[in-house]
């Protein structure tokens, strides 16, 4: 299976919306999907890439950088979606590889503690536990 790796562009919105639901996030009505995008498309801080095969999307990769005061600046991956009939096919792999080169920097990302499959792939493509952490939300 050979897919590629772009940017993400305004129109892709649509599609991201539903392999975004392999995973548990919402269904986004159209101009929910529209906007969001276009928000994260915009800002020089966040970075936005998918994985197509014959112009179907089939993954994506959202990251972010951190700046920091105290201590060292970092990009984070926000959010990485493979559809699951492209799992363990390389393609989450090569988003996250692809973004790797593309900075050369630190990167951080956090999974969810029930979600073993991600901390599996992570461990797997040279991410180490850093830390266990509270998240707080008001």
């Amino acid at each position: 299976m050979t897919h590629t790796i772009r940017a993400v562009k305004k129109s892709d919105a649509l599609q991201i919306n539903e392999v975004s639901q392999h995973i548990g996030y919402s269904q986004l009505s159209d101009d929910e999907a529209y906007e969001k995008l276009d928000f994260l498309i915009n800002p020089s801080q966040n970075r936005v890439h998918i994985a197509e095969v014959d112009g179907r999307i089939v993954g994506w990769i959202h990251i972010f950088y951190a700046p920091k005061l105290a201590s060292e600046s970092f990009y984070e991956i926000a959010g990485l979606v493979v559809a699951p009939e492209y799992r363990n096919e390389g393609v989450g792999r090569s988003l996250v590889d692809y973004v790797l080169r593309l900075f050369n920097a630190k990167f951080r990302v956090r999974c969810n503690e029930n979600r073993i499959d991600a901390r599996q792939f992570y461990e797997s493509i040279g991410f180490k536990n850093n830390k266990i952490q509270y998240i707080f939300d008001r």
